[in-house]
């Protein structure tokens, strides 16, 4: 029986597809590699906790249960993401009353709305340390939040400090008698602990 002899066409059709098939797999592990990896975060030492006003008086909060998912490389900024779920009903501020009224209506709605949610779009360097920029949703209001923190790292240990300037306002929470400044103040600042392995 008599091979038959490759074609120059099919020789160059089999390298261009030989060679597509290398660049494909090339780009594919290169954008793998490019997205840090997750953090593993130690809950129990970390904290979501945020400050405010009531009657002209400070007052301290938290949230005892969220979710961070955070894939943050200070050497690879335009690669690095970070989501955060919060369960609105874990509020705790240290009165009984006052965490009844942010999980109802006007405020958090827990039972209807049971997870706030940040997602940051982009970080950048600072001469402090870094900015996180993205939108925060709460119920169904979503306003860009602009929060700035530090990294410290012990070997693969991480500790993100960071804090955040909300308007509360801007998301429409506290309405009649809640809305005057006097009753509950308009600026909350978030602050935020995280620690973990990277």
């Amino acid at each position: 029986m008599v091979k038959r002899m490759e074609t120059r066409l099919e020789r160059d059709v089999r390298a261009n597809l030989a060679a597509s098939a290398i660049l494909w797999l090339a780009f594919s592990a290169a954008a793998f590699a490019a997205e840090p990896a997750r953090w593993t975060i130690d809950y129990g030492a970390s904290k979501l906790g945020f400050t405010a006003e009531q009657a002209e008086a400070r007052f301290d909060g938290s949230f005892g249960k969220f979710d961070a998912d955070v894939r943050f490389d200070p050497s690879a900024l335009g690669d690095s993401r970070a989501e955060v779920s919060i369960d609105t009903a874990s509020v705790a501020t240290a009165n009984s009353d006052r965490d009844s009224v942010l999980r109802g209506d006007g405020w958090f709605e827990s039972p209807k709305f049971p997870n706030a949610r940040f997602v940051a779009k982009e970080f950048a360097k600072t001469n402090d340390g870094f900015e996180a920029r993205g939108d925060l949703t709460i119920r169904t209001t979503s306003v860009p939040v602009k929060f700035v923190f530090t990294v410290a790292q012990t070997g693969n240990r991480v500790e993100l400090n960071g804090t955040a300037e909300l308007d509360r306002l801007a998301f429409g929470l506290g309405t009649g008698e809640w809305a005057d400044p006097k009753a509950i103040g308009t600026k909350v600042t978030v602050v935020v602990k995280l620690v973990g392995t990277r």
